[in-house]
């Protein structure tokens, strides 16, 4: 009960706020080299209203959106994870990490998901996350950070519970 107090003491409502991480997730996995050949091509990303589209290319060493030039290398500030079925991008965002979930689907298209609150209030969310994990917030430049270190167990267990959500739909492209 203490820590959901302490939780909603630290908790500023604002839409943008996101739970980050200590490091690179799940946590003692040895991080790729380069991304598998099952994940690499050409993916049509396909957003939440269906008409707002774009591609993604996925290399050997990172990836790329045509539309905005977006792009990410694999190395010290983008690792990728795999674990139980599940491909984890840290995205080092000092002094946290930001965390993207991708499976793969059965027909090769894949689901991206990250944590989502959905409709709840972040506030709510944190009260909500704080009964499952231990959460740590820190103030940075004025920004405060909630983070959470979660064992490899607890991390699938979050996406299990629902935690993770599919915000993206990524369709893959036939060459």
């Amino acid at each position: 009960m203490f820590r959901i107090i302490i939780a909603i003491l630290f908790v500023t409502t604002t839409s943008c706020k996101e739970v980050s991480y200590k490091g690179p997730q799940p946590k003692g996995k040895p991080a790729l080299r380069e991304i598998p050949r099952e994940l690499r091509g050409k993916y049509l990303l396909v957003g939440e209203n269906e008409t707002d589209t774009d591609t993604l290319i996925i290399a050997r060493n990172g990836y790329f959106i045509s539309s905005d030039s977006t792009s990410g290398v694999l190395g010290d500030s983008l690792v990728l994870k795999k674990y139980k079925g599940y491909y984890f991008f840290s995205d080092n965002e000092n002094p946290e990490w930001l965390l993207r979930i991708i499976k793969k689907e059965r027909n090769g298209d894949l689901s991206y998901m990250h944590m989502d609150r959905g409709e709840q209030s972040f506030n709510d969310f944190l009260v909500e996350l704080n009964r499952e994990i231990k959460i740590d917030s820190s103030e940075v430049d004025g920004k405060v950070l909630y983070q959470i270190d979660p064992t490899p167990r607890e991390l699938l267990s979050l996406i299990k519970k629902g935690y993770f959500r599919k915000t993206v739909t990524i369709k893959k492209l036939r060459d």
